[in-house]
């Protein structure tokens, strides 16, 4: 049977599966392959300004939104499964009044708000423009993924990330240099806007609904609880680039994203092997089998855990591709941002067991301890070690959130299945301290390029000598 006949024979959830893994990875790597553009055409001073205005807009969407496309609106459509274009055009109105009373506190507190964004009240007002549409594709994004229609989702995904990725780029290239940042503020939010718009259109004649309130009773009763935790998550990936430019300087803020960015390969890696192990894991779960739970769960690591060190070893090389020389001095935060991928995807391992047996008020607990760790950390630690001082209480702050999830992890365990071990502490332990000492000792070698590639290929003579092994881990991942 070839690979085609294989792929017809699979059901539609596990094609939607895959292809919804895709439209990440389209999103993500069209992210990441602008990312050398712009770095060139733009200063790191605007660089770090860009950076900003999009940590800005996560945070902001959360309150201009309510993020109604997450965890609410897919109970919704099980809930309502007979109102679902009713209830989707409902949503992105109260999105709409959402977005229009945030910017009406924007706009009565303008001078308070602009000293605390720290950026061009232009850019703040093209921050709600965007806002006002693009709940409506996230919505619509929603509805296919729980139907399952996926074909649509990709089209129109990547029509998106691709236009994203050229749009700015290529405006930013006709403009001279002190407009380019603008130019590509700009141009994507047109895109943004401009697709949304459709989408907008469309959801209302779907659903022919502005107002009911029943909708929006629920909405806000699922979604308002929520937001300390969605918040929390927001902060701990998006403070640190706000206070850099705030404590230290605009330059330094594009340097560390920049650097931030290049783990986009690691985290779509990670984000879709999470997705692809949930099933497995709550099948486990259910059956009491966490026999094979425990040996999958220390291959995923040392499979993860290897590929950043792999990174961490190429770092060097990765910079001098994708940057220029300004972005050289950043080498040395690489291991500590890919260690920090690492631990995200281990505190998610615990994260699905509290999910399983819906624990959800451990997950928000650990989420903003986390993020409130993370700022005063930064505040102390900044003004005495400038932008490097970001990397390393991030790290810091994901391996205290997998601390958190497993000791919550357990204590859940304790109570649902009389304390069985779901996972193998002390193997997670060594390996975790295993390559966290491998990653720093990676350092210690950037200036000796023959050793580092000398240990890339000891690595992959290993893994060849122990494919059979690794190959079998594979397939039975891929049968549940």
């Amino acid at each position: 049977m070839n690979i085609l006949s294989k792929y017809k024979s699979l059901p539609t959830q596990v094609k939607a599966t895959i292809w919804f893994v895709a439209c990440q990875a389209i999103q993500s790597g069209c992210r990441f392959l602008a990312m050398p553009f712009l770095v060139r055409l733009l200063t790191t001073e605007q660089y770090g300004i860009y950076s900003v205005f999009l940590s800005w807009l996560q945070i902001i969407t959360l309150f201009a939104t309510l993020n109604l496309h997450c965890g609410v609106y897919n109970n919704a459509m099980y809930k309502f499964p007979d109102r679902r274009s009713s209830y989707t055009s409902a949503s992105q109105s109260l999105s709409v009044v959402c977005t229009f009373l945030c910017f009406g506190i924007y706009l009565i507190f303008q001078n308070a708000w602009d000293m605390l964004f720290g950026i061009k009240p232009l850019y703040v007002v093209l921050i709600f423009v965007q806002l006002l549409f693009t709940e409506s594709f996230m919505l619509w994004s929603g509805r296919q993924r729980y139907e399952y229609r996926y074909i649509n989702l990709l089209i129109y995904t990547a029509l998106l990330a691709v236009l994203y990725m050229i749009f700015p780029v290529a405006t930013a290239a006709i403009f001279p240099q002190e407009q380019r940042l603008t130019a590509v503020i700009v141009s994507g939010v047109i895109v943004h806007a401009g697709i949304g718009l459709g989408f907008m259109i469309y959801n209302y004649i779907k659903g022919k609904t502005f107002y009911n309130r029943e909708y929006w009773g629920y909405s806000l009763k699922f979604n308002i609880p929520l937001i300390p935790h969605y918040l929390s998550g927001i902060v701990l990936g998006q403070a640190d680039r706000i206070m850099i430019k705030k404590y230290i300087g605009t330059a330094e803020a594009g340097i560390y994203s920049f650097t931030y960015n290049i783990s986009l390969v690691i985290n779509i890696i990670t984000g879709s092997i999470n997705n692809a192990i949930v099933p497995y894991t709550y099948e486990k779960l259910k059956n009491r089998d966490y026999k094979n739970l425990k040996k999958i769960s220390i291959f995923l690591l040392l499979m993860i855990g290897g590929m950043c060190l792999s990174f961490s070893a190429i770092a060097p090389e990765l910079l001098k591709i994708f940057a220029t020389e300004e972005y050289y001095d950043a080498v040395y935060l690489v291991p500590v941002i890919c260690l920090s991928s690492y631990f995200t995807f281990l505190y998610s391992l615990f994260g699905n067991i509290e999910f399983f047996f819906e624990a959800n008020k451990f997950i928000t607990m650990a989420s903003i301890t986390g993020a409130v760790v993370n700022v005063i950390l930064n505040y102390v630690l900044m003004p005495i070690f400038g932008y490097y001082a970001a990397g390393y209480t991030t790290l810091f702050c994901y391996i205290v959130f997998s601390l958190g999830h497993y000791i919550f992890m357990r204590i859940v365990c304790k109570k649902k299945i009389d304390g069985d071990k779901v996972y193998n502490g002390t193997a997670i332990l060594l390996i975790s301290i295993a390559f966290v000492l491998l990653a720093f000792g990676m350092m210690l070698i950037y200036d000796y390029p023959l050793i580092r590639y000398t240990l890339i290929l000891i690595a992959i003579v290993v893994c060849f000598m122990r494919r059979e092994r690794i190959i079998g881990y594979f397939k039975m991942i891929k049968e549940k």
